[in-house]
């Protein structure tokens, strides 16, 4: 696996709080794309640093928790896609 790092000059606990999701994330198996997981978790917590977090394990188990919803709404829109176009 190709390893993608991540830095937002702003706020260091960023940088630790994506390496530490995109640990459990690959660990877990949860990362199908991994640019598209980069992307994801880059977001998410460059959004987290703009409204003042700074605390990394928070800020980590948010980007996880929402990259996991987020794959698992992109799981069932593509299990209902096919299911409507079997109808």
């Amino acid at each position: 696996m190709t390893h993608i790092i991540f830095s937002d000059y702003r706020n260091p606990a960023a940088e630790q709080a994506y390496q530490i999701a995109w640990d459990f994330l690959a660990r877990t198996g949860a990362i199908r794309d991994e640019f598209e997981a980069c992307v994801f978790l880059a977001q998410r917590l460059t959004m987290m640093v703009e409204e003042g977090q700074t605390n990394r394990i928070r800020m980590a188990n948010r980007a996880i928790s929402e990259y996991q919803r987020h794959a698992d709404e992109s799981d069932d829109l593509i299990r209902g896609g096919r299911r409507a176009e079997g109808h």
